[in-house]
């Protein structure tokens, strides 16, 4: 399984299946999660960006299942189950592309 993302649902969705059988593959540009409804706190001077960062790796050290890829999505080939990524391709028997808005 292939997740494009690594935000709250990214996230959720990886952490939701670690006792699943599946091999899951998380795809993010970046190599942390933003928490976002804190960024205002940043902007203000009340907490510095390091606290609302997490690296995805950290995240998901103990959960055997997950890979985390550091690569940007950049096109879909549905007929090929491919993933197109700025470097390359993957390729997926699931997808779930939780990308935000």
């Amino acid at each position: 399984m292939v997740i494009v993302g690594g935000g709250f649902a990214g996230l959720y969705t990886a952490k939701h299946l670690r006792q699943a059988e599946w091999r899951i593959t998380l795809i993010d540009k970046r190599n942390f999660h933003l928490f976002q409804p804190l960024l205002y706190q940043v902007a203000t001077g009340g907490i510095s960006p390091g606290d609302i960062a997490s690296p995805l790796r950290a995240v998901f050290s103990k959960q055997k299942n997950v890979t985390v890829l550091q690569a940007e999505a950049t096109g879909l080939d549905v007929s090929r189950r491919r993933l197109r990524l700025r470097d390359g391709e993957i390729s997926y028997d699931q997808l779930i592309v939780a990308t935000g808005v």
